[in-house]
């Protein structure tokens, strides 16, 4: 009995990074070709492949890459017998008797998905054996998937146009893992997925876990330096920050390098994760915390030693300008001049044969009007002398 999936991954975060390796995934997708993703462990590969085909809006057909597997495990095998006897007694004198025996076929995930246009999520497939990966070779090219010989079924399966194939691999470094064949490889579009920046790996534990978002960059922060510490680049650290998260997030514990219950959670789960000898493994992740907890100290002095800023309130009543008597007599004066000069200028462009008098005013009478007037002086209030007693 094979399962179809009608599924998709719950809550997928997608940030800049994310979104730019999905759309491209998805134009190879819906131009009819099949895509590869290749990356280190906990990169996300199978959560990105189950985003991918719940776009292509078709049921999926779920495989898993295992050492053990044949080439019937992928397209279907014999799963028994059919037999069928007819005694054939109409003449009573004869006696016709017709036994016959057929093998039933049962398809496999790759079969049907053929068949249907389902699309098919080959998780890690280089786990599986190079030779057994044969028969993709002529699925996706020729879109035509071999059957073994039968004498009651069609020994040829017509590739549908809506099939797609998403197939997801680790490096073949790792244990377990075969080399992929050129010629599989040809016929796919590898696209290699690095591990997540430190942004999306704080949103992916955000959205996960629930966790707050200083928790987060504090895990994320931790992890990433310890794993720069021991030189880890064959695998990611995602995982580990989501445990460290979803605990800390659930039983109210503090993510940070001073409290000792964070400190044993990261030994518990980071130290496992490194090849170095436990010695120096565990040097390195305190080494670790304490150049977290220094830089924290370091961050909350100069928080307080940053000067204050002073705010003024906005409703502030200005004060009021009490014009004097000298500054209203020098604004007639000045307001006097500039008619005349106006009036003349006016009358000189009419050709005008008489010109009207005008009272002279000189700029020195202006500026001595602008002048403040004199404020005379007040006499100081007479200051007590100290006289001896008698």
């Amino acid at each position: 009995m094979t399962t179809v999936l009608k599924l998709s991954p719950r809550r997928f975060v997608s940030t800049p990074a994310i979104e730019r390796v999905v759309n491209r995934a998805y134009r190879y997708l819906q131009s009819g070709f099949s895509v590869h993703l290749r990356g280190p462990a906990g990169t996300g590969k199978t959560t990105l492949a189950l985003h991918l085909a719940d776009l292509l809006t078709q049921p999926m057909m779920l495989l898993y890459g295992d050492d053990d597997y044949k080439t019937s495990d992928l397209i279907g095998n014999q799963t028994g017998y059919t037999r069928k006897k007819v005694v054939d007694n109409y003449i009573h004198s004869v006696m016709k008797v017709e036994d016959e025996l057929r093998q039933n076929w049962m398809d496999s995930r790759l079969t049907l998905a053929c068949r249907e246009g389902f699309t098919l999520i080959y998780d890690e497939f280089n786990r599986s054996r190079p030779e057994v990966n044969n028969v993709l070779l002529s699925v996706l090219e020729e879109k035509l998937l071999v059957l073994p010989p039968s004498s009651n079924r069609n020994e040829y399966v017509r590739v549908s146009p809506k099939f797609r194939a998403i197939l997801t691999s680790n490096p073949e470094e790792y244990c377990g893992v075969h080399s992929t064949q050129d010629a599989l490889l040809d016929r796919l579009v590898t696209i290699s997925v690095p591990e997540p920046d430190e942004l999306t790996q704080q949103e992916i534990i955000i959205q996960k876990t629930a966790i707050d978002r200083e928790s987060a960059a504090i895990i994320v922060e931790t992890v990433q330096r310890f794993r720069q510490q021991i030189q880890a680049e064959k695998s990611s650290g995602l995982r580990s920050c989501l445990i460290l998260a979803k605990v800390c997030q659930e039983h109210d514990i503090l993510a940070l390098p001073e409290n000792p219950e964070f400190r044993d959670m990261c030994q518990d789960i980071l130290l496992s994760r490194s090849s170095l000898p436990l010695s120096d493994s565990t040097q390195m992740l305190w080494e670790v915390f304490n150049t977290l907890i220094s830089e924290h100290a370091m961050q909350q002095e100069s928080m307080a030693a940053a000067p204050q800023v002073r705010v003024i309130p906005a409703a502030v009543a200005a004060p009021e300008v009490t014009p004097n008597a000298a500054s209203d007599e020098a604004a007639d004066l000045l307001d006097q001049w500039l008619a005349t000069e106006v009036e003349s200028d006016s009358l000189a462009s009419a050709d005008q044969p008489a010109i009207a008098e005008t009272p002279e005013i000189s700029i020195p009478e202006i500026q001595t009007a602008l002048q403040p007037a004199p404020v005379e002086p007040q006499p100081l209030p007479a200051i007590p002398q100290a006289t001896p007693q008698e």
